[in-house]
């Protein structure tokens, strides 16, 4: 029987899921409500929230949205952490931070990346990336490298066109020539 509060759980899952940049899908069996609620205020700083789904309503909602290709990952006790700010590799962070010596109780199930499912162990290289920032900045960088070599280069040869232009004077302002 579909009731009216089920009918409004779905579409606000369905709006969740369809705005979340990231999606990641953890089985929780044996965590504790007091770290659930440590992993949410965590989770917040990274433009996170985390969601604990009843599995047949996040199938329903996850159809027609990016996260749909997850949908298969929703059995058993799971929490969803759904990302929405421009840094997508934080929500890993946070998680798999959190993650660290609770492997038996919490285990990452996969996710969604854009649209793009991803496994465990891509969850996990996810979280080793820089911030977005220093992504931007490190590729600036290497757009940047070779004008600054090539600059490099022209002044080094200026310089030393002008030491041995001074050098020159120098000698001849000693034979008094000057």
């Amino acid at each position: 029987m579909v009731t009216e509060a089920k009918k409004t759980e779905v579409e606000e899952l369905h709006k969740a899921f369809d705005e979340a940049k990231v999606a990641l899908l953890a089985n929780f069996s044996g965590v504790t409500v007091e770290d659930v609620d440590v992993l949410r205020r965590k989770l917040r700083g990274a433009n996170t929230r985390l969601k604990v789904v009843k599995n047949t309503l996040a199938r329903i909602a996850v159809k027609g949205t990016g996260c749909e290709s997850a949908g298969g990952l929703f059995k058993g006790p799971v929490t969803v952490a759904l990302g929405y700010g421009d840094d997508i590799s934080a929500t890993a962070k946070v998680f798999l931070d959190f993650a660290k010596g609770k492997e038996e109780n919490l285990k990452i199930l996969g996710g969604v990346v854009d649209g793009s499912f991803v496994g465990p162990d891509v969850v996990k290289k996810l979280a080793s990336l820089p911030p977005k920032p220093v992504v931007q900045a490190m590729f600036l960088g290497l757009l940047q490298a070779p004008a600054r070599n090539f600059l490099g280069v022209m002044e080094g040869a200026a310089r030393k066109f002008l030491y041995a232009v001074n050098a020159i004077a120098e000698k001849k302002k000693e034979q008094g020539q000057g």
